[in-house]
C-alpha cells in the first residue's frame, strides 16, 4: 500500500471512529468511502504489478524462443 493509500486509510478509520462517537453518520460513511478507495487503489496497484510481471516473463519466453531458433539457424 502506498502512503497515499495509507494515509486515506488512516483518516477514513478516524473519520468512522469520530463519525460513530458523535453518531454523526455522514461522517462515519465518509470515513468508510475513504477506507474503500484506499483498498481499490492497494489492489489496483497489486493488479498492476502482476501483469507487469506476467509481461516480463512472456518476453523472456519470446527472447528465448528467438535465441533457439537464431543458434538452430546457425548450426
Amino acid at each position: 500500500m502506498g502512503l497515499d493509500d495509507k494515509m486515506k486509510e488512516a483518516v477514513g478509520k478516524a473519520k468512522e471512529g469520530i463519525g460513530d462517537a458523535t453518531d454523526n453518520e455522514s461522517l462515519r460513511r465518509s470515513g468508510q468511502a475513504d477506507r474503500i478507495e484506499a483498498n481499490v487503489s492497494e489492489l489496483g496497484d497489486k493488479a498492476n504489478d502482476r501483469v507487469g510481471d506476467a509481461t516480463g516473463a512472456v518476453a523472456d519466453k519470446v527472447e528465448d524462443l528467438k535465441d533457439s531458433v537464431t543458434d538452430d539457424r546457425r548450426h
